[in-house]
């Protein structure tokens, strides 16, 4: 594994890698794992970077996993 490898998702087609709450946020919102009417992208980000290294979270479809943080 990378490590700048942040989170990974898992999807019903792929498992995707990525480094920080931002990107891992627009992939949820660009696939329609989340709905940008109710989990606007500010509110998203906000949870993604609130868990913790080993916590996941699902998102639609997606299951979110937070692999490490960057404190």
């Amino acid at each position: 594994m990378d490590d700048a490898i942040e989170f990974v998702i898992d999807t019903p087609d792929e498992e995707v890698e990525l480094s920080s709450t931002g990107p891992a946020a627009d992939y949820l919102l660009d696939n329609g794992f989340a709905n940008a009417d109710r989990e606007p992208h500010w509110h998203l980000r906000w949870c993604l970077d609130r868990m913790e290294a080993g916590e996941a979270m699902r998102v639609g479809d997606a299951q979110v996993i937070r692999l490490a943080t960057r404190n």
